[in-house]
């Protein structure tokens, strides 16, 4: 195994997912390429004229917290001693771009919420998107609640 992919979003969820695929990484001796993926706000809200100013503040928001994101990942597996890239893709569903990305990696690590009920129902989970798109193994960290 030398590739592998983790998707992040920034959460704490995230970030224990990634401590558990960079201890996969440095056992296997694998490099790791952290993706973020920016959905297009227009695409995911209903915006009026009068909204449009405050949805490009948003999207300059969401890159500035992906490029936080990626750093802190990067910060993690620098101390980890483990070989990395950072991806930021905009104007993508994440699920879509994961599984599209799948292919090229040996393995893909994502954190979970476990959500159940309305929840799930509402919320989704890229997660289980990506489970039901790849054929890549996926290692599932079920994230405990800190």
């Amino acid at each position: 195994m030398k590739r592998i992919l983790m998707p992040t979003d920034g959460s704490p969820c995230s970030e224990q997912a990634i401590e558990k695929g960079l201890e996969c990484a440095q056992k296997l001796g694998a490099e790791v390429d952290f993706l973020y993926v920016i959905e297009n706000p227009m695409e995911a809200l209903w915006v009026t004229p009068e909204a449009v100013p405050y949805a490009f503040e948003l999207v300059e928001d969401l890159k500035k917290a992906a490029k936080e994101a990626l750093e802190r990942a990067k910060g993690m597996a620098e101390k980890a001693g483990v070989a990395c890239q950072t991806l930021l893709v905009e104007g993508r569903h994440p699920v879509q771009e994961i599984a599209e990305r799948a292919p090229n990696y040996d393995m893909i690590v994502m954190g979970t919420h476990g959500r159940s009920g309305i929840d799930r129902l509402l919320l989704g989970s890229v997660t289980e998107g990506v489970l039901r798109r790849v054929e890549t193994p996926v290692l599932v960290v079920r994230c405990k609640q800190k």
